[in-house]
């Protein structure tokens, strides 16, 4: 228990009210005269799950898994008489903790409801200890980074005739996945769509299918498997469900059979990004849900090397990868960080706004952007007008749009673009085919003075669930650019197998790691590599089994 015995001590040497702690930031206790961080680095996950470890007993951290949230009373006070409860939220990987403290001599009053917290569902009802009331108190203003309104829960053994009043939770990341379906009872139930998203999330999904004369589907870790529990839905029953969600311009496409999107918030859920469309059963949704919380560079275990690009004052990063490998989650993550790090002007050009940047230390505005090519290059430039120190473009999505953001890097703007290829010499490869024979030696003297850096990854299927980011690196070093300016883009894998020491990272090398670590298994590491054969080489060379490659064939 030393690790309980010196948070308490934190909270109690800074005369703070309570610690907050969540993965991906520097825990800090909140004290009168603001808030204290008491470590230099931000919280591991290892580490929050190690400290909830200590903090709660098994039946606790058991409903912390299944609910998604959790009230606890520590059992002993502190010299001073002042007692400490522990208020915990988990979605996936996102853990979030805090230790409230109640001051010896404090008065317990019935408090009067929480008017924010009745606005909104509860995605998780806490009741804690058995034959013992769970009473709910107004938390002081404090707010959970996670995003989530609370109203703290406390064990109060004076009153046991008194019916409970839960603590209400509302976390805005997807909690684990449920194998079970989630029962919901009474006030709880909610019919319609926004009852099946919220059923959905609860199972840890990233995406609600809904076609005519079939069951509910759902993406989970990158596999569909049907919602269980649920019945098969009606071409009649799949249109009011769409309808309940879409603008009147959506609806009018719906009945001509249209294909439309449209973006929604929903409640507990977060942001939605809806397609809606008509087959020959009849009419149909895809429903993709992202968090409201914008993901950590930290969170996301981005290296060293690749933080260190989004402090370039100028230049080009490209971020790459196949269709669905995260690549909007990696520049939404440099977005996050350049908003924490940096005192500049962000501006974003995407097809739809998926994370939300609130300002911090820079300035950061949003833009949507609709249309063909001719649009996104007529928005990039009116961007420029602006003068932003860094620029992210969603989609490089044109040679023009390409040329226009080399030309911005050269100009002293840092831009950060995104394109679809499945490692990044086939990005450069990408890049420089998009123009024609007579343009590309211009490009490659363009490209080899601006580009800092290229990032690609593939998700991969974690061992124990979940999924997990295998990222290659290229860092434009004088022989990078030197390859890049004299056309010689076939010797760029051995340029990066040698940049090792500058901290290039080949793909091959980021899928060993993780199976020699035994968060993802051979087979799979297999199934997502791009040089299998150089892949297999390596896995011998590292003493690996790789047997598998015979029951495959």
């Amino acid at each position: 228990m030393a690790v309980v015995e010196s948070l308490l001590a934190a909270i109690a040497r800074a005369d703070g009210d309570g610690l907050v702690m969540h993965v991906g930031e520097k825990p800090y206790v909140i004290a009168p005269a603001g808030p204290v961080e008491i470590s230099s680095k931000p919280l591991t996950l290892d580490a929050a799950s190690s400290i909830l470890n200590q903090l709660l007993p098994s039946d606790s951290q058991r409903a912390l898994q299944e609910l998604g949230a959790v009230a606890y009373d520590l059992p002993a006070a502190s010299e001073s008489g002042d007692r400490f409860s522990v208020i915990a939220a988990r979605g996936g990987d996102d853990v979030w903790v805090e230790l409230r403290r109640h001051k010896a001599g404090a008065v317990r009053t019935t408090p009067t409801p929480d008017p924010v917290a009745q606005q909104i569902p509860a995605a998780a009802v806490v009741t804690a200890a058995v034959g013992t009331a769970v009473r709910s108190t107004p938390s002081a203003g404090l707010q959970s980074p996670m995003g989530a309104t609370l109203t703290t829960s406390r064990l109060d053994t004076e009153d046991d005739d008194q019916e409970p009043q839960p603590a209400v939770v509302v976390p805005l990341s997807r909690p684990p996945v449920r194998t079970e379906p989630t029962r919901l009872t009474g006030s709880q139930r909610i019919a319609g769509l926004d009852r099946l998203l919220r059923v959905a999330a609860g199972r840890g999904a990233s995406t609600l299918y809904i076609v005519a004369q079939a069951k509910p589907f759902i993406r989970v870790d990158g596999e569909v498997t049907e919602l269980a529990g649920e019945h098969q839905l009606t071409s009649g029953e799949v249109e009011s469900l769409i309808l309940e969600l879409a603008p009147e311009r959506s609806r009018e496409a719906l009945q001509t059979g249209a294909a439309t999107e449209w973006m929604s918030d929903i409640p507990e859920v977060g942001r939605v990004r809806c397609l809606s469309f008509r087959d020959h059963r009849g009419p149909g949704g895809i429903f993709r849900m992202i968090p409201q919380r914008a993901i950590s560079a930290d969170q996301l275990g981005l290296s060293r090397e690749i933080q260190a690009l989004c402090a370039e004052p100028e230049g080009f990063i490209l971020v790459t990868g196949p269709r669905s490998s995260g690549k909007s989650t990696l520049v939404s993550a440099f977005v996050d960080l350049i908003n924490r790090t940096r005192c500049d002007h962000v501006i974003t050009l995407e097809s739809q706004i998926k994370f939300v940047h609130e300002s911090r230390s820079s300035v950061v505005s949003q833009r949507e952007v609709r249309g063909d090519n001719d649009e996104w290059l007529a928005a990039a430039r009116a961007a420029l007008r602006e003068n932003p120190d860094v620029l992210i473009i969603e989609e490089l999505r044109s040679p023009e749009l390409i040329a226009l953001a080399l030309d911005a890097a050269e100009s002293g703007h840092l831009v950060i673009g995104s394109l679809t290829a499945y490692t990044t010499t086939a990005a450069i490869v990408r890049v420089l085919d998009q123009f024609p024979s007579d343009r590309r030696p211009q490009i490659q003297l363009a490209l080899a003075e601006a580009v800092r850096g290229v990032v690609g990854q593939v998700l991969l299927r974690k061992a124990g669930g979940g999924r997990v980011a295998a990222r290659e690196v290229l860092l434009n070093t004088p022989a990078i650019a030197n390859l890049i300016a004299e056309g010689k883009i076939s010797q760029l894998p051995l340029g990066l197998e040698g940049g090792r020491k500058y901290g290039m990272v080949p793909l091959n090398d980021a899928l060993v790691a993780f199976v020699q670590s035994g968060a993802v298994e051979a087979r799979e590491a297999y199934r997502k590599a791009f040089d299998r054969e150089g892949f297999l080489s390596l896995l011998k060379r590292e003493g690996i089994d790789s047997s598998f490659v015979e029951r495959l064939a």
